[in-house]
């Protein structure tokens, strides 16, 4: 059978709806999208997506950046099965390739140029239980916290090479403690607010494998109007993230 160029095209245009995903497991949202937009690869450059679930990111970062290759690494198998059909449906196997493997001691054959990854966000016992082994395995540190998502990072870029992740503001000492032990400097941080006058949801941050001292910390990204009852994205967030009008309004990770 030949490609149906017409069906691969509307599905890359409504990306990411559409995207195949476990029933009762772990369900991409918001901040992954996120991520993929605040992330800046070179041109043609080699990435890994670290935790990459469904393989969201790395395919919204090949539908910005189309000269990107990445390997996604995952640790639940079940939702590996989905990726690979995303891959697929998008017609970008020959782009991006998934690989079985914990953070704890997966290892790349040759250093690349960038990683991203949305690692889970609490400590066991912190939060909200999640019903289901995967779900609760991509919210909670079961299986390897972010140190260990920084210091797989930092084994797997070359010298200069880029780290990009999101997370939670509250977590904020922790996080620089554990890229500090990674020899990972941050050097570009942007807080994301579901609206201009609530506390931050979410904070992005690039960090730089051997790189000098000097954060810069953007502008804050306001998501919605602050008109509860009408609710829209802000015109500087779909700025950002071109995205935005195709994915879902709420995301389970940033609850």
């Amino acid at each position: 059978m030949g490609v149906d160029t017409e069906a691969i095209l509307k599905r890359r245009e409504f990306f990411p709806r559409g995207l195949a995903q476990p029933e009762g497991g772990y369900r991409f949202s918001l901040d992954s999208i996120l991520l993929a937009c605040f992330a800046s690869p070179g041109r043609n450059h080699v990435g890994i997506d670290l935790g990459c679930g469904c393989g969201v990111i790395g395919l919204a970062l090949l539908l910005r950046h189309p000269g990107l290759t990445l390997t996604g690494v995952e640790l639940d198998e079940d939702i590996i099965q989905f990726a690979e059909k995303n891959l697929v449906d998008l017609h970008l196997s020959d782009k991006l390739s998934i690989q079985q493997g914990d953070v704890a001691d997966w290892r790349a054959e040759k250093v690349v140029d960038f990683v991203v990854s949305n690692p889970p966000y609490r400590k066991l016992g912190n939060g909200r239980t999640s019903q289901g082994e995967g779900r609760a395995t991509a919210r909670f540190e079961s299986q390897g916290d972010f140190a260990g998502f920084a210091r797989c990072a930092a084994i797997a870029l070359k010298s200069r090479g880029k780290f990009s992740f999101v997370h939670l503001p509250e977590r904020l000492p922790e996080l620089m403690a554990g890229l500090a032990a990674a020899k990972l400097e941050p050097k570009r941080m942007r807080m994301v607010h579901i609206r201009s006058n609530e506390q931050a949801k979410m904070v992005l941050v690039e960090a730089i494998k051997s790189g000098g001292q000097g954060l810069c910390v953007e502008p804050p990204l306001f998501l919605y109007s602050d008109d509860k009852k009408n609710p829209e994205f802000t015109d500087e967030a779909k700025k950002f993230c071109p995205f935005m009008d195709t994915t879902a309004e709420t995301g389970e990770r940033s609850e």
